[in-house]
């Protein structure tokens, strides 16, 4: 059997998230390779989210770095900084995608927000 490294899985949540959105009517984009601020850029009418998405199977981490570098971003091109988690599916997750569960914050407030 073969390893399953969480770059991979971090990069599947990606996947999992941007199909999600696409799902929902967005128009999204995912950075290549991931490694600018955001993983996905998502357009729908007018709004513009610059997501970071963070896979876990307990707490999510985001670094104070990952924090600034995604707010920067979305002052400079006009948009909202959102961080999206990916996680088991529980009673708490906003949105329920068979096992898995996805919450969106917006980063400014940490306010759960629906796509």
């Amino acid at each position: 059997m073969q390893s399953y490294s969480w770059s991979e899985f971090g990069r599947e949540a990606e996947f999992v998230v941007a199909l999600y959105l696409k799902s929902r009517g967005w128009s999204v984009s995912l950075s290549k390779g991931s490694k600018g601020p955001a993983d996905i850029t998502a357009v729908r009418r007018d709004a513009l989210w610059f997501i970071q998405v963070k896979a876990s199977s307990k707490s999510a981490r985001l670094k104070g770095y990952e924090v600034k570098r995604l707010s920067e971003m979305a002052d400079l091109k006009g948009g909202l900084a959102v961080v999206a988690i990916l996680q088991p599916a529980s009673r708490y997750s906003s949105i329920t995608l068979g096992h898995y569960g996805i919450t969106f914050y917006q980063l400014e407030n940490w306010q759960s927000i629906r796509p």
